[in-house]
């Protein structure tokens, strides 16, 4: 039995590190293949080895995502310590040193640090909101609904079904059922629900919860399409050195 809740703490875990995502490529750090090892005691010691895909990767993004990765996992129950490890990085020490110390970024690198990182985590997550809301609209397009119509519902105008979505506007209900699509759905409205808005529009332009104007929505999900091609572009980009990275470091 002991094992059992011990694999089931593990299972746990992995779902919460599902949850951390690259700043600047807005995937979990799961999909990316950034978490190399994962540990769990019986006593629920917690143990994360990362790997960021070059050796040259911004100390300050690295830290955002080291943060995150050791506050979800810490707030799960049934967990007594985390230790996370930072593994092939310039400035791995340092990093792992003031994270496990639970130092903020300044605190870290102090006199280096332009400040907290809360302006550039306000950038990034601006930017990955953004991107998500064009990908939720695309969907919402291929299930028939509207521009219009989509900045016109608010968040409880859509449902869970099973494996499906169901948008309810104007009287008519819309079914979203292409699971790349329902997962499309599902990223922003995590997005959401980490911006505590289980209320309100559905579509929204910024982490203040504002709706886009009407006559600005076409040039701002052309601005949400440029940023998710970023996002993927540079995701691609990382995957290929990673995996080029490990193939090295095996064959040595």
């Amino acid at each position: 039995m002991a094992e059992i809740a011990q694999g089931d703490l593990k299972e746990r875990v992995l779902r919460a590190l599902s949850t951390v995502t690259d700043p600047e490529l807005d995937e979990p750090i799961t999909d990316l293949g950034f978490v190399k090892d994962l540990s769990v005691s019986k006593d629920g010691e917690v143990s994360v080895d990362l790997v960021t895909s070059t050796f040259w990767c911004s100390p300050n993004f690295v830290y955002m995502m080291l943060e995150e990765a050791r506050d979800v996992v810490a707030n799960l129950p049934g967990i007594s310590e985390v230790r996370v490890r930072l593994e092939g990085h310039h400035d791995a020490d340092r990093i792992n040193a003031g994270i496990n110390a639970g130092q903020s970024f300044s605190e870290c690198y102090e006199s280096e640090a332009d400040g907290n990182l809360e302006a550039l985590n306000r950038m990034i997550r601006t930017r990955a909101l953004r991107s998500r809301l064009y990908s939720m609209a695309a969907a919402m397009g291929r299930s028939g609904v509207t521009p219009a119509q989509l900045l016109g519902l608010s968040r409880s105008d859509i449902a869970a079904a099973g494996t499906t979505f169901l948008v309810t506007s104007g009287g008519t209900t819309h079914r979203i059922s292409d699971p790349a699509d329902v997962q499309r759905v599902s990223r922003y409205l995590s997005f959401l629900d980490g911006l505590g808005r289980a209320g309100g529009p559905l579509a929204i332009w910024d982490l203040e919860g504002n709706r886009p104007e009407t006559a600005d929505f076409g040039s701002a999900l052309t601005l949400g399409r440029l940023a998710k091609a970023n996002f993927s572009l540079n995701a691609e980009l990382c995957r290929a050195l990673l995996s080029a990275r490990m193939g090295r470091e095996s064959s040595s």
